[in-house]
């Protein structure tokens, strides 16, 4: 990790002992470090921290003090992840300057096999940091290539893309499902939800598409990356999806949070058991709350008590 910070064994050692301590001499310093024989090396190890704004002198000059780590690291790992953001940006498009100039031939530019699971989550990432406007996605089942670790849909979103996700009943099934759903919702991702997707799918701007070449319940390596006429297919079946769709919103109006949430799921097709493990109760009480909603609805019915929820905007 110090080495991480720019920081060699010997600078961490001094720094170590300083910020242990209101101040301490060269000496002192080399003698809490066991190092009463190399005063020396010392001096230089705290001349580079002094350099770095990690040590300062005392007025007389005898003396150093540690500073706040908190300041003064902390200050450039924000300029180092800034610096790595504008990398993977210019790193992004140097790569689609590459598969333009190099592909050459009419199938290669309407048609890429991209193997491996690694090789997918690159290109997925690369599509979320250079999608200029829309991006449009399939959620289904397991994270395989790209997890809430590694997606880049908040950034998109800082740069005025629009998302728009359709997430089915496996996903949401999955553990931590719904808490991810809420997480994008809350960033600013438009989401609906159905029974089952056809497969995993993701388009950018209209114009590239990827999708597993083996469809729905397979591996997403290899996956295959559509360009042109090709991308027309795949924005029909999005949008076919999309139309008939449930929207699963963020709302809360006139119920607790914890009941919204539970309505959410309802309508989104989970068990009372599987929406009762996405919010950590037991089924029996996500029954009760069901029942005191429908009490609360004057309704008799799920049915009714689901066609409720939507006219008074519970959901």
């Amino acid at each position: 990790m110090w080495e991480d910070l720019g920081l060699n064994p010997l600078e961490e050692s001094v720094y170590r002992v300083l910020i242990g301590r209101p101040d301490a001499s060269v000496e002192e310093v080399a003698a809490a470090g066991g190092a009463t024989d190399e005063s020396p090396r010392v001096v230089v190890a705290l001349e580079a921290l002094e350099a770095r704004g990690l040590v300062t002198r005392t007025p007389d000059g005898a003396r150093f003090v540690a500073t706040s780590p908190a300041e003064t690291l902390g200050a450039e790992l924000v300029e180092r992840r800034e610096r790595l953001h504008r990398a993977e940006l210019a790193l992004a498009g140097l790569v689609e300057t590459y598969r333009v100039g190099s592909m050459g031939r009419a199938q290669r530019e309407l048609m890429e096999i991209v193997e491996g699971t690694e090789a997918v989550r690159r290109r997925y990432v690369q599509m979320q940091l250079t999608a200029r406007n829309t991006i449009d996605f399939f959620s289904t089942g397991g994270h395989q290539a790209v997890g809430p670790e590694t997606t880049q849909e908040a950034r998109a979103l800082r740069r005025g893309v629009r998302l728009r996700g359709v997430i089915d009943e496996e996903f949401l099934s999955q553990p931590s499902g719904s808490d991810n759903l809420d997480a994008s919702l809350i960033e600013g991702t438009c989401v609906r939800t159905v029974r089952a997707i056809p497969l995993k799918l993701i388009i950018c701007d209209g114009e590239v598409a990827m999708l597993p070449l083996h469809g729905r319940g397979t591996e997403v390596s290899p996956s295959l990356v559509l360009r042109g006429g090709p991308v027309n297919v795949a924005r029909a079946l999005f949008e076919a999806v999309w139309e008939r769709a449930r929207p699963y919103t963020e709302r809360t109006w006139e119920i607790e949070a914890v009941d919204a949430r539970l309505m959410r799921l309802l309508l989104a097709g989970l068990t009372d058991a599987t929406a009762a493990a996405q919010l950590g109760l037991s089924t029996r009480t996500v029954q009760r709350r069901i029942q005191a909603l429908m009490v609360r609805a004057g309704v008799s019915t799920r049915l009714q008590l689901g066609w409720h929820a939507r006219d008074h905007r519970w959901v």
